[in-house]
C-alpha cells in the first residue's frame, strides 16, 4: 500500500491520526474532519473545502477556525445563528443574514 494510502486508511478509522502526519493532503485532512471534526484543530491552515466540511457538520466547531472565509462563517450562522459568538470579525454577509433573519422573525 502506498504511503498516502495508509494514511488515509488511518485517518479515516480515527480523524486524531491527522496530528502525527507532516504536511497532510487535503485528502487526509477532509477524511479528517469528517471522521473527527475537532481534528481540525490540528491542521494548520485549513482549505475552505476542509473548513467547510467541518462546519457543515458541526457548524460550532467554526470557532476553531482562525479567520473563517466568509463561505463558512455564513454556513455556520445558518445552521445556528447562534455560531456568531464563535466568529471574531463576522464578514458583511454573515451580518447582513442576521439583520434579515432578525427582521423576519418580528
Amino acid at each position: 500500500m502506498e504511503e498516502e494510502q495508509l494514511r488515509l486508511a488511518e485517518v479515516k478509522k480515527n480523524g486524531w491520526f491527522i496530528q502525527y502526519i507532516r504536511n497532510p493532503s487535503e485528502a487526509a485532512q477532509l477524511a479528517a474532519v469528517r471522521q473527527q471534526g475537532l481534528s481540525i484543530r490540528c491542521i494548520k491552515d485549513p482549505s475552505e473545502t476542509v473548513q467547510l466540511a467541518a462546519v457543515e457538520e458541526w457548524g460550532w466547531i467554526i470557532q476553531f477556525i482562525d479567520n473563517p472565509l466568509k463561505t463558512v462563517q455564513l454556513t455556520a450562522v445558518e445552521q445556528d445563528p447562534l455560531n456568531i459568538r464563535y466568529i471574531k470579525n463576522p464578514c458583511q454577509a454573515v451580518k447582513d443574514f442576521l439583520f434579515v433573519r432578525r427582521i423576519m422573525d418580528e
